[in-house]
């Protein structure tokens, strides 16, 4: 065939071409998102010179409306390049393009567009963390990127790089473990308890410490409640279990039904909070729409529409009864310690990051109730916000259809800065398949 013979020889002896038809095809081309899945497989430069479409994959969670549009693409996979190589200081690391978390979930995507994470309080956003970055341009050149060189372009990725090029290998700024085991108190409350729970929760994230994490879930676990969802909340703490319990005493005030309190590393926390490979979040195969939200606290009337809007939609739509409404509540001094004009990454001022995770076996028929209820649920949010005219959707979790100002910011020289730099380095819009700037 065409492409194995011309393509093929241009390969290192690592590279391999699976075509359509193959046996390995689907395996390697299936995603962990099944939203519009495109049809993908192999390189940037072949790819130019036949006007042929091309998209990377070093995980499979993209789960965006614009991936719709690479139809008979090129996918150039990267998890061959999964290596992650610390310096002899240990204050950095070389990570492969195609570096993973749990199996499943590629490095570079997240960081791309941000990278929030447990320790952001800490040390900031996964971006944050970047020194320079190997990039392969649109056009098939490669670059590096740093504050030193190509610094406009460095500034891009950093916040919208899906737009802008394809990176091999990231010079990453890591950090000691601070402690082993992480402290944990997980609570189980009914929906009575909503207002109350969130109420104190906007109390204590005034004074959130750097190490702690709020993360909560309204979700349906039949065991506990087979007629409604559930509150499923948890305070982590990377720190010692005395402070940990003290900072979460007040919330045993409320009546939790149940709690369960330990600690554990952060391999099992993934685990302990259905983040790990085989848990809701990473389930593979399934329709995964997200429809995110940055806030600045929680509106508990607001809050309290999306819970009897859940508990509504499961028993009307019981396809969805699977879905989950996962409140992120990291704790920001590292992020707003980084000045917002350095980087890309428009939202630093957000205190929480809010998203739905509806999620049904694929079934065209309720693709587009799927969409309402979505939608419905962040509306609900955003009129009860403290700015309800101006969305913030996190680019990583973005559906697809909110507008460039709502992923990448509502400053006017912020999207002409991403534009300017989109036309110098991407003037074909060769890059247009992951939230496209243009």
């Amino acid at each position: 065939m065409f492409i194995s013979s011309e393509l093929g020889p241009t390969l290192s002896d690592e590279g391999n071409i699976v075509l359509a038809g193959s046996t390995e095809f689907t395996g390697l081309t299936s995603r962990w998102r099944e939203w519009h899945a495109p049809e993908i497989v192999a390189v940037v430069r072949y790819a130019n010179k036949h006007g042929m479409p091309f998209v990377a994959r070093s995980g499979g969670h993209g789960a965006t409306e614009a991936l719709a549009a690479a139809k008979n693409a090129i996918q150039i996979d990267f998890r061959a390049i999964n290596h992650v190589n610390v310096s002899t200081d240990g204050k950095t690391a070389r990570v492969g393009g195609g570096a993973n978390v749990k199996q499943c979930v590629g490095v570079s995507a997240p960081i791309l567009g941000g990278g929030h994470g447990w320790l952001q309080g800490q040390y900031g956003l996964a971006a944050d963390q970047i020194i320079s970055a190997r990039l392969v341009l649109p056009n098939g050149d490669a670059v590096t990127v740093s504050e030193d060189s190509n610094p406009d372009l460095f500034w891009a990725i950093r916040g919208a790089g899906h737009n802008f090029g394809l990176v091999t290998e990231w010079e990453y700024r890591i950090y000691d473990i601070k402690n082993p085991k992480w402290s944990y108190e997980i609570f189980i409350f009914f929906g009575d308890k909503l207002e109350a729970l969130y109420g104190l929760t906007n109390e204590m994230m005034k004074s959130q410490p750097p190490e702690v994490i709020h993360w909560g879930y309204i979700i349906n676990v039949a065991e506990v409640d087979p007629e409604h969802p559930i509150i499923w909340y948890a305070i982590i703490y990377d720190g010692p279990v005395d402070k940990a319990r003290e900072y979460a005493k007040p919330i045993h005030d409320i009546g939790p039904r149940m709690v369960n309190a330990g600690e554990a590393t952060v391999p099992e926390l993934a685990a302990l909070t259905y983040m790990s490979e085989d848990a809701a979040a990473c389930a593979y195969g399934l329709m995964s729409l997200r429809y995110p939200i940055g806030l600045k606290t929680y509106n508990t009337a607001a809050l309290r529409k999306v819970y009897d809007d859940i508990d509504e939609t499961f028993r009307k739509v019981p396809e969805l009864a699977g879905s989950f409404f996962l409140l992120e509540g990291y704790s920001t001094q590292g992020v707003q310690a980084v000045d917002e004009a350095s980087t890309a990454f428009p939202h630093r001022g957000d205190e929480i990051l809010v998203t739905s995770y509806i999620q049904y076996k694929p079934n065209p028929a309720i693709d587009p109730v799927a969409q309402q209820y979505g939608s419905r649920l962040r509306k609900h949010l955003l009129e009860g916000s403290e700015d309800p005219q101006h969305l913030r959707a996190y680019v990583n979790y973005a559906h697809g259809t909110e507008s460039l100002q709502e992923m990448y910011g509502w400053e006017e020289w912020r999207l002409e800065k991403l534009k300017s730099v989109k036309a110098q380095w991407d003037p074909e819009n060769r890059m247009r398949y992951y939230a496209p700037i243009m």
